[in-house]
Protein backbone atom coordinates (compact mmCIF):
# COMPACT_ATOMS: atom_id res chain seq x y z
CA UNK A 1 0.00 0.00 0.00
CA UNK A 2 1.36 3.26 -0.98
CA UNK A 3 2.27 5.99 1.67
CA UNK A 4 -0.14 8.24 2.23
CA UNK A 5 0.68 12.13 1.43
CA UNK A 6 1.13 14.15 4.97
CA UNK A 7 -1.49 16.55 3.78
CA UNK A 8 -4.04 13.81 3.68
CA UNK A 9 -3.20 12.21 7.17
CA UNK A 10 -3.22 15.63 8.44
CA UNK A 11 -6.86 16.48 7.38
CA UNK A 12 -8.11 13.46 7.77
CA UNK A 13 -8.85 13.86 11.50
CA UNK A 14 -11.57 15.29 12.23
CA UNK A 15 -10.19 17.17 15.65
CA UNK A 16 -8.16 18.79 13.46
CA UNK A 17 -10.69 19.45 11.17
CA UNK A 18 -13.05 20.60 13.26
CA UNK A 19 -9.93 23.37 14.62
CA UNK A 20 -9.54 24.68 10.92
CA UNK A 21 -13.38 24.70 11.04
CA UNK A 22 -13.26 26.65 14.01
CA UNK A 23 -10.55 29.18 12.61
CA UNK A 24 -12.16 29.33 9.09
CA UNK A 25 -15.48 30.57 10.81
CA UNK A 26 -14.92 32.15 13.81
CA UNK A 27 -11.47 33.98 13.32
CA UNK A 28 -8.09 34.63 15.39
CA UNK A 29 -8.73 32.46 18.63
CA UNK A 30 -6.62 31.15 21.39
CA UNK A 31 -6.01 27.59 22.47
CA UNK A 32 -7.88 27.76 25.06
CA UNK A 33 -10.87 28.81 23.05
CA UNK A 34 -10.27 26.42 20.29
CA UNK A 35 -9.92 23.12 22.83
CA UNK A 36 -13.28 24.67 24.37
CA UNK A 37 -15.09 25.39 20.84
CA UNK A 38 -13.91 22.06 19.58
CA UNK A 39 -14.20 19.97 22.86
CA UNK A 40 -10.48 19.19 23.49
CA UNK A 41 -8.31 19.40 26.42
CA UNK A 42 -6.06 22.52 25.34
CA UNK A 43 -2.70 20.13 25.61
CA UNK A 44 -4.80 17.77 22.54
CA UNK A 45 -5.61 20.83 20.46
CA UNK A 46 -2.37 22.47 21.06
CA UNK A 47 -0.78 18.99 18.81
CA UNK A 48 -3.52 19.29 16.36
CA UNK A 49 -2.25 22.71 15.68
CA UNK A 50 0.95 22.22 15.50
CA UNK A 51 0.38 19.70 13.08
CA UNK A 52 -1.54 21.86 11.03
CA UNK A 53 0.84 24.92 11.49
CA UNK A 54 3.82 22.18 9.76
CA UNK A 55 1.47 22.05 6.57
CA UNK A 56 0.63 25.72 6.45
CA UNK A 57 -3.48 25.25 7.04
CA UNK A 58 -3.09 27.54 10.50
CA UNK A 59 -0.53 30.48 11.39
CA UNK A 60 0.08 31.52 14.76
CA UNK A 61 1.54 34.70 16.39
CA UNK A 62 1.86 36.27 20.03
CA UNK A 63 -0.31 38.41 20.92
CA UNK A 64 0.42 42.13 21.04
CA UNK A 65 1.21 43.43 24.57
CA UNK A 66 2.90 46.25 26.27
CA UNK A 67 2.82 44.37 29.98
CA UNK A 68 5.59 42.15 30.40
CA UNK A 69 5.11 38.33 31.04
CA UNK A 70 4.58 35.56 28.41
CA UNK A 71 2.39 37.04 25.34
CA UNK A 72 -0.51 34.60 24.75
CA UNK A 73 -0.06 32.68 21.57
CA UNK A 74 -3.44 33.27 18.59
CA UNK A 75 -4.06 30.92 16.34
CA UNK A 76 -5.85 32.02 12.47
CA UNK A 77 -6.70 30.37 9.86
CA UNK A 78 -4.05 30.63 6.76
CA UNK A 79 -6.12 32.94 4.95
CA UNK A 80 -5.28 35.88 2.15
CA UNK A 81 -1.46 35.89 0.71
CA UNK A 82 1.68 34.96 2.97
CA UNK A 83 4.43 37.32 2.32
CA UNK A 84 6.50 36.40 4.54
CA UNK A 85 10.37 35.25 3.07
CA UNK A 86 10.38 31.25 3.49
CA UNK A 87 6.83 30.64 4.48
CA UNK A 88 5.34 27.29 4.58
CA UNK A 89 2.67 28.29 2.16
CA UNK A 90 5.56 29.97 -0.06
CA UNK A 91 7.39 27.03 -0.06
CA UNK A 92 4.88 24.53 -1.12
CA UNK A 93 4.05 26.91 -3.68
CA UNK A 94 7.95 26.86 -4.80
CA UNK A 95 7.99 23.15 -4.56
CA UNK A 96 4.54 22.15 -6.60
CA UNK A 97 5.57 24.38 -9.44
CA UNK A 98 9.27 22.73 -9.76
CA UNK A 99 7.86 18.86 -9.90
CA UNK A 100 5.30 20.44 -11.97
CA UNK A 101 7.85 21.33 -14.64
CA UNK A 102 10.11 18.23 -13.74
CA UNK A 103 7.32 16.47 -15.08
CA UNK A 104 6.32 18.69 -18.12
CA UNK A 105 9.89 18.56 -19.13
CA UNK A 106 9.94 14.45 -18.75
CA UNK A 107 5.76 13.94 -20.24
CA UNK A 108 5.35 17.41 -22.11
CA UNK A 109 1.41 16.27 -22.29
CA UNK A 110 -0.66 19.39 -21.39
CA UNK A 111 1.04 22.79 -22.79
CA UNK A 112 1.77 25.51 -20.22
CA UNK A 113 -1.26 28.15 -19.36
CA UNK A 114 -4.12 26.07 -21.42
CA UNK A 115 -5.94 24.75 -18.90
CA UNK A 116 -8.06 27.18 -18.10
CA UNK A 117 -10.78 28.91 -21.15
CA UNK A 118 -9.66 32.53 -21.66
CA UNK A 119 -6.92 32.07 -19.05
CA UNK A 120 -3.14 31.66 -20.21
CA UNK A 121 0.31 32.89 -19.29
CA UNK A 122 3.05 31.54 -16.51
CA UNK A 123 0.94 33.27 -13.88
CA UNK A 124 -1.95 31.16 -14.30
CA UNK A 125 0.20 28.35 -14.87
CA UNK A 126 1.39 28.61 -11.58
CA UNK A 127 -1.71 28.61 -10.26
CA UNK A 128 -2.90 25.30 -11.20
CA UNK A 129 0.07 23.43 -10.70
CA UNK A 130 0.09 24.46 -7.04
CA UNK A 131 -3.99 23.42 -6.92
CA UNK A 132 -3.29 20.22 -8.51
CA UNK A 133 -0.12 19.52 -6.08
CA UNK A 134 -2.44 20.37 -2.97
CA UNK A 135 -5.51 18.39 -4.30
CA UNK A 136 -2.83 15.29 -5.05
CA UNK A 137 -1.63 15.84 -1.67
CA UNK A 138 -5.03 16.15 0.27
CA UNK A 139 -5.92 12.67 -1.53
CA UNK A 140 -8.34 14.07 -4.10
CA UNK A 141 -8.74 12.21 -7.86
CA UNK A 142 -9.01 16.05 -9.60
CA UNK A 143 -9.17 17.00 -13.38
CA UNK A 144 -10.02 19.68 -15.29
CA UNK A 145 -14.02 19.25 -16.51
CA UNK A 146 -14.02 19.37 -20.60
CA UNK A 147 -15.56 22.85 -20.48
CA UNK A 148 -12.20 24.25 -18.80
CA UNK A 149 -13.97 26.59 -16.35
CA UNK A 150 -14.42 23.57 -13.74
CA UNK A 151 -12.20 21.09 -11.22
CA UNK A 152 -14.02 18.04 -11.19
CA UNK A 153 -13.16 16.09 -7.44
CA UNK A 154 -13.86 12.43 -7.77
CA UNK A 155 -14.59 9.77 -4.70
CA UNK A 156 -13.91 12.39 -1.98
CA UNK A 157 -11.16 10.69 0.33
CA UNK A 158 -13.40 12.06 3.57
CA UNK A 159 -16.63 10.78 1.89
CA UNK A 160 -16.83 9.10 5.43
CA UNK A 161 -15.95 12.05 7.52
CA UNK A 162 -18.26 14.13 5.30
CA UNK A 163 -21.23 11.98 6.29
CA UNK A 164 -21.78 13.57 9.62
CA UNK A 165 -19.89 16.57 9.09
CA UNK A 166 -21.13 18.01 5.74
CA UNK A 167 -18.60 21.75 7.15
CA UNK A 168 -15.39 19.78 6.19
CA UNK A 169 -16.18 20.34 2.38
CA UNK A 170 -16.50 24.15 3.27
CA UNK A 171 -12.91 23.96 4.96
CA UNK A 172 -11.74 22.32 1.79
CA UNK A 173 -13.09 24.71 -0.19
CA UNK A 174 -11.35 27.68 1.90
CA UNK A 175 -8.18 26.05 1.48
CA UNK A 176 -8.35 25.77 -2.46
CA UNK A 177 -9.30 29.54 -2.52
CA UNK A 178 -6.28 30.08 -0.64
CA UNK A 179 -3.86 27.94 -2.68
CA UNK A 180 -4.99 30.21 -5.80
CA UNK A 181 -4.77 33.15 -4.12
CA UNK A 182 -1.44 32.40 -2.60
CA UNK A 183 -0.26 31.24 -6.12
CA UNK A 184 -1.02 34.57 -7.21
CA UNK A 185 -2.89 34.78 -10.55
CA UNK A 186 -5.84 35.57 -12.14
CA UNK A 187 -7.63 31.96 -11.16
CA UNK A 188 -10.02 32.13 -8.49
CA UNK A 189 -12.29 29.42 -7.04
CA UNK A 190 -15.91 30.93 -7.13
CA UNK A 191 -17.94 27.95 -6.72
CA UNK A 192 -18.30 24.39 -4.58
CA UNK A 193 -21.01 21.92 -6.39
CA UNK A 194 -21.85 18.98 -4.69
CA UNK A 195 -23.56 16.96 -7.61
CA UNK A 196 -23.56 13.57 -6.49
CA UNK A 197 -21.25 13.81 -3.17
CA UNK A 198 -19.28 11.98 -2.31
CA UNK A 199 -18.40 10.57 -5.76
CA UNK A 200 -18.74 13.75 -7.71
CA UNK A 201 -18.03 17.47 -6.86
CA UNK A 202 -17.14 20.59 -9.30
CA UNK A 203 -14.97 23.81 -8.12
CA UNK A 204 -15.83 26.56 -10.30
CA UNK A 205 -13.18 28.87 -11.42
CA UNK A 206 -12.79 32.20 -12.83
CA UNK A 207 -10.49 34.51 -13.78
CA UNK A 208 -9.69 37.67 -12.34
CA UNK A 209 -9.55 40.05 -15.48
CA UNK A 210 -9.94 44.03 -13.98
CA UNK A 211 -10.21 45.47 -10.41
CA UNK A 212 -14.17 45.02 -10.10
CA UNK A 213 -13.85 41.36 -11.01
CA UNK A 214 -10.93 41.63 -8.12
CA UNK A 215 -12.71 42.88 -5.37
CA UNK A 216 -15.54 40.74 -5.75
CA UNK A 217 -13.77 37.55 -6.24
CA UNK A 218 -12.15 38.75 -2.76
CA UNK A 219 -16.16 39.16 -1.30
CA UNK A 220 -16.70 35.54 -3.01
CA UNK A 221 -13.99 34.15 -0.69
CA UNK A 222 -14.83 35.57 2.45
CA UNK A 223 -18.25 34.78 1.35
CA UNK A 224 -16.86 31.20 1.01
CA UNK A 225 -16.90 30.86 4.92
CA UNK A 226 -18.63 27.72 6.66
CA UNK A 227 -21.07 30.13 8.08
CA UNK A 228 -22.40 31.66 5.11
CA UNK A 229 -21.44 30.08 2.41
CA UNK A 230 -25.38 28.46 0.93
CA UNK A 231 -24.92 30.89 -1.74
CA UNK A 232 -21.70 29.73 -2.82
CA UNK A 233 -21.76 25.91 -1.93
CA UNK A 234 -24.80 24.12 -3.62
CA UNK A 235 -26.06 21.15 -2.19
CA UNK A 236 -25.74 21.53 1.50
CA UNK A 237 -28.61 23.02 3.87
CA UNK A 238 -25.92 23.48 6.63
CA UNK A 239 -22.41 24.82 6.63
Amino acid sequence: MAAQPPSYKTLASLSRMNLLYQLQSRGTMTVNDLAEAAGLHHNTAREHLDRLINEGFVTCAPEPRDSKGRPKMLYSAADGVSTELGSIRSRKIAAAQERADQLRRILPLLPAGQGFAGCSGPAAQRQLDALDDHLDQAGFDASIAANREQVNLRDCPYSEMVKDHPEVCGVHYRLIQGVLEQADGPLRAVGLNLINAPHLCVIDVAAVSDASESEKSARIADAGSCEVGQNIIHGISRL
